[in-house]
């Protein structure tokens, strides 16, 4: 067995003693920054800048929420509408995404876009402006978590009658969607670092997931539709006047993209006060103050 030299040993114990005392300057001054926004450092730092960027990548889980919102693109437009609310829409959720970014490099709080919408307005109508961007908050919360379990329960229903199984009765998928809730809230319990892991695992799965579907169609679809059909054929199945069901098929883009906020929530957890980085790396871009 090779062993390494005493030179080579000094060098090593050299770099690592840097990389420590670089790593104790970063943390004592974002312990600076947070008593300057009155904050005293009291969470558990124990995300990377990869969890914390696994954590937005699965807080919005754009492969679910395509799966849970699919049937209603093609019924609110059909896949003009669909293709074209991807595309005009993400740009304005990026745009969306880099303002956060941009405020959140200011305002590192855990209280996110609530502690935002105090700090963004005259003083005196700083609680007003709170507690209404915290209600919104807490209702898309709670809409968004029912939505992704009622959601999973239908994914299920559907694998079930592929395989040529009896769907489930709506007892069963309201049973199947508490349970997951109460998993999440299980999974809510565990150290942040731990939650961090479990990230990271979930983000890889639906990477590998999102390859894999892609490559799927492309080998095994039978027919591909033509552009014109792609881009330009529309479908209303929903009674309402054209121009109000392009609107209304826009939201499956805003279900999609939503919940990159996410990340915000968790940065006094993160060193280098990284979340405005991993909130611009999931828009596509890249900048961090």
């Amino acid at each position: 067995m090779s062993r390494i030299s005493t030179p080579a040993k000094v060098v090593m114990n050299q770099q690592l003693n840097t990389v420590e005392e670089e790593e104790e300057q970063v943390e004592q001054s974002d312990i600076v920054r947070e008593h300057e926004m009155g904050y005293k450092q009291e969470l558990y730092r124990g995300f990377s800048p990869l969890m914390s960027f696994a954590f937005c990548f699965t807080s919005v889980n754009v492969l679910t929420s395509m799966s849970i919102s699919f049937t209603y693109a093609l019924h609110t437009g059909g896949s003009a509408v669909a293709v074209w609310s991807w595309l005009i829409g993400s740009i304005f959720t990026n745009l969306v995404g880099l303002s956060l970014a941009e405020i959140c490099s200011v305002y590192p709080s855990a209280g996110s876009v609530y502690y935002w919408a105090g700090q963004l307005v005259p003083i005196q109508y700083a609680p007003l402006s709170s507690f209404i961007c915290g209600w919104f908050n807490f209702v898309g919360n709670v809409a968004a978590n029912a939505a992704f379990s009622s959601g999973f329960a239908t994914i299920v229903n559907a694998a079930l009658i592929l395989d040529g199984k009896d769907s489930l009765s709506t007892g069963a998928e309201v049973g199947i969607s508490i349970g997951i809730t109460i998993l999440w809230a299980i999974q809510n319990t565990f150290r942040i670092d731990q939650q961090g892991w479990l990230n990271n695992v979930a983000a890889a799965i639906q990477i590998a997931s999102t390859i894999g579907i892609v490559i799927v169609l492309f080998a095994l679809a039978p027919e591909r539709a033509s552009a014109q059909h792609v881009f330009l054929s529309t479908y209303n199945a929903t009674g309402f006047p054209h121009p109000y069901m392009y609107f209304i098929g826009i939201l499956t883009t805003l279900f999609s993209l939503a919940g990159y906020d996410g990340n915000s929530f968790m940065d006094l957890n993160c060193y280098y006060f990284s979340a405005p980085y991993k909130f611009d790396s999931w828009c596509s871009f890249g900048r961090r103050n």
